[in-house]
C-alpha cells in the first residue's frame, strides 16, 4: 500500500473571525531572514497583504528559515488566502528586488495553521511563539530577540524580563516545526 504525504491529506478548518496560529517554513530551511532586508520586505509584504486580505496580528516571531504567527481572521477572508498572498508577494518582492526574472522557490509547500481553543490554547502558542528564538539557539533570552512581538507586550506588561531565560512549562510538548 502506497503512504499518502500528509499534506495532501491536511483539511483546513476555515472559522470566521477566528485566532490562528501559522508556522511557515522557507524551502529547504534557507536563511532567507536573516537579512535585515529581507525581513523588512516580508514586514512590508505583510502590510500590503493585510489591506487585500484583512488580518489582526496578534504576536509572531521572524525566525532565519520560518515564521510563527497569531493572528485573527476576517468573515471576509481564510488563512489559506492570507498565507498564499504573503508566499507569493513576498516571492515576487523579493524577485523584483533582486532584479531577478527566472522562476524561484522561497518556501516549503503548505503551512501549519492551527484555530486556538480557549484561553489555554492561547497563552501555550503566545508563549511557544516568544520562545522560539531561544529554542532554536538564536539566542539565549527572548528580550534579545528583534523580530518577534515580545518587545510589545513586555512594554505592556504582559511579560517581565526573566520570562523565557528557562523553557516555560506551558511550551514544552508543542512542536510545530
Amino acid at each position: 500500500m502506497t503512504q499518502v504525504p500528509i499534506r495532501t491529506r491536511i483539511r483546513r478548518l476555515y472559522v470566521p473571525e477566528a485566532l490562528y496560529f501559522i508556522s511557515a517554513v522557507t524551502l529547504d530551511r534557507q536563511f532567507i531572514f536573516a537579512d535585515e532586508d529581507n525581513v523588512a520586505l516580508l514586514r512590508q509584504t505583510m502590510r500590503r497583504v493585510k489591506e487585500i486580505h484583512p488580518f489582526g496580528m496578534q504576536a509572531y516571531a521572524f525566525l532565519p528559515d520560518h515564521l510563527h504567527l497569531l493572528l485573527r481572521i476576517s468573515a471576509v477572508t481564510n488563512i489559506s488566502k492570507i498565507l498564499q498572498s504573503i508566499q507569493r508577494n513576498f516571492t515576487l518582492n523579493y524577485k523584483r528586488e533582486r532584479g531577478m526574472t527566472d522562476s524561484v522557490h522561497l518556501w516549503q509547500r503548505g503551512f501549519w495553521d492551527h484555530v486556538i481553543r480557549d484561553e489555554r490554547d492561547l497563552a501555550n502558542h503566545f508563549h511557544y511563539i516568544h520562545y522560539n528564538p531561544v529554542k532554536h539557539g538564536y539566542v539565549a533570552k527572548p528580550e534579545d530577540y528583534t523580530h518577534s512581538s515580545f518587545h510589545e507586550y513586555l512594554k505592556r506588561g504582559w511579560y517581565e524580563i526573566g520570562w523565557g531565560h528557562t523553557e516555560p512549562t506551558a511550551v514544552k510538548g508543542l512542536d510545530f516545526e
